[in-house]
């Protein structure tokens, strides 16, 4: 696929680019592709754990040509059903990522932005790391008056960047509640998509979780239809709703019930209102569902693992 990068009122020289600020722009917008790409994948933009090679596979753009008419860049890239392996390609089944295997790390790009501006498909593929890569694409501009314009021959709609912008992404990540720490019991339920992502049945409902990086379906599949404890990462989205990154399972003991509240998710209104009245104090304690009591973190785990 093809796409160009029209930079207007540019204080550099029509048809070119400085090779420090082009150097910034790729490395910005392969970031953003990356997370947009794993918080379909996974559920979150950023994972711990390390990385896998064939996600960098999947991320590749090339610069294939600088044009004149202000400053034109045009890139290349490969839609995700050549570069993704088989078994992430099980995650296209789902309705809300039918059409991932006909995007590329550009559109993925620009798809993000659309959405942060509430023009694409609301906050469901957004959270607060991705959302703070794309405040960091802020530092492309060299000055209030450039506009970045992003296009190809038609199968995306065309994205306009200015300076300004940058406000209104800063304001919905600052709404976002920072991740915390969870511990959670219930029964694994299944195993699904990308073999990445589980279902927790609790006491109160289904909870999602993914997987993290140093966990693989290996860890978990032993422990299917029985009861557990996992410890690991509530992530908060622009929705409102939360997605828990697995860190650690093991077979719940009698105690463990102590821990089997399910999460609860917030709209943004929420969240502002939570946040006003906690200014200052320690909001961690006080998120229903998730801590029993004012325990030190390490001290549930050694606890739970006793």
């Amino acid at each position: 696929m093809k796409y160009e990068i029209k930079i207007e009122n540019s204080p550099e020289p029509s048809g070119t680019i400085d090779l420090q600020r082009l150097a910034v722009l790729a490395e910005s917008m392969l970031k953003i592709s990356e997370g947009a790409l794993q918080i379909r994948l996974r559920g979150i933009s950023l994972t711990k754990g390390r990385k896998k090679t064939s996600l960098k596979e999947a991320i590749k753009v090339s610069l294939s040509d600088i044009k004149q008419g202000s400053t034109v860049l045009c890139l290349e890239s490969e839609k995700f059903e050549k570069t993704l392996e088989p078994y992430q390609t099980d995650l296209f089944r789902q309705d809300a990522q039918r059409n991932l295997s006909e995007q590329t790390p550009v559109s993925l790009f620009i798809n993000t932005f659309q959405n942060a501006f509430g023009s694409e498909g609301g906050y469901e593929f957004l959270d607060k790391p991705l959302l703070k890569e794309l405040k960091q694409f802020k530092k492309i501009f060299l000055s209030d008056n450039e506009v970045l314009i992003f296009s190809n021959q038609g199968s995306v709609p065309e994205l306009k960047i200015k300076k300004e912008d940058f406000n209104k992404i800063r304001e919905l990540e600052e709404e976002i509640p920072d991740p915390e720490p969870v511990i959670l019991n219930g029964i694994v339920e299944e195993l699904k998509y990308s073999k990445l992502k589980v279902r927790i049945q609790t006491d109160e409902g289904i909870v999602d979780g993914f997987l993290s990086g140093e966990l693989s379906s290996d860890d978990i599949s032993a422990y299917w239809g029985k009861e557990v404890t996992i410890t690991g990462t509530l992530h908060f989205k622009p929705s409102g709703k939360s997605v828990i990154e697995i860190e650690r399972v093991f077979e719940a003991g009698v105690r463990d019930k102590y821990f089997s509240k399910k999460p609860k998710s917030e709209t943004v209104e929420q969240q502002i209102l939570r946040q006003i009245k906690e200014k200052g104090g320690n909001r961690l304690s006080e998120v229903v569902g998730k801590w029993p009591s004012d325990e030190d973190f390490e001290e549930l785990i050694k606890m739970l693992t006793k």
